[in-house]
């Protein structure tokens, strides 16, 4: 490592960002700057180049792995950890922000919700978002978490988590964080026998979410809730690929 010590240099990186915010920092000083504070006594320029030399952006250098990030010369496990935990930090920041009183009246609004969720997820994870009869957020729950295999949610467990919650209304959310944000015929399946559950239990499943990177599936826009069945097509639009539409309405109580 580079052992003159750049304490000068340390400091006035860190009084430019007080002074004038992240704005005005090209990606490299953006990652000498953080750097600073996990490897003392270091020039940690070089290290920032390397950084962005190694996975190509200063997006994919917050989505990496702690152990491909160590991989660059001049990374312990300490600045590791310190990067890879800043968009967990910042999904924890957007889910926190509106709660409890968030109110989803839009699609527009819960997709940019169900991103907030999987922002910097590296592997897929089902969420459930409880709702009461104005469609005010009352919970974000991760439910599960891991590869697709094992990513599997028993419906007996979103009852429990509604019913705890004392929820009118459901969305239920999850991520590909790798391939298309079409859903599988074991998604469309899992849809249907949980709407099925919920109605005969005077609640309302609104929709099913897909995210996959700056796509998103709507499983209402797509028309599958409710139905008796419905088959996968790659002809179906994504929900980004229709205007914004408002979610139904509540309907008249049971």
């Amino acid at each position: 490592m580079e052992q003159t010590d750049h304490s000068g240099h340390r400091e006035r990186l860190r009084a430019r960002f007080r002074e004038e915010g992240m704005g005005g920092f090209a990606p490299h000083e953006a990652l000498e700057l953080l750097l600073t504070f996990a490897i003392p006594r270091v020039n940690t320029n070089p290290i920032a180049h390397r950084l962005l030399d190694r996975f190509g952006s200063l997006d994919a250098v917050l989505e990496a792995r702690p152990e491909e990030i160590e991989q660059v010369a001049g990374i312990g496990p300490s600045a590791s950890t310190l990067i890879a935990m800043l968009l967990p930090l910042f999904r924890v920041y957007q889910q926190q922000k509106s709660l409890p009183r968030r109110k989803i009246g839009t699609y527009d609004e819960l997709a940019a919700y169900c991103r907030s969720l999987f922002l910097g997820a590296g592997s897929e994870q089902f969420y459930l978002l409880a709702l009461d009869a104005k469609l005010h957020l009352l919970s974000s729950r991760l439910l599960s978490s891991g590869n697709p295999a094992e990513v599997g949610v028993s419906p007996r467990r979103i009852v429990q988590e509604l019913i705890q919650q004392n929820a009118t209304g459901a969305v239920i959310a999850h991520n590909h964080p790798s391939g298309s944000a079409r859903p599988s015929q074991e998604d469309v399946n899992l849809t249907q026998d949980l709407y099925v559950i919920l109605q005969g239990m005077g609640i309302r499943l609104y929709d099913h979410v897909i995210i996959a990177g700056s796509e998103d599936f709507s499983f209402f826009h797509a028309g599958f809730l409710g139905q008796a069945s419905a088959a996968v097509s790659q002809d179906q639009p994504l929900a980004a690929d229709r205007p914004q539409r408002t979610l139904p309405a509540r309907s008249a109580k049971r």
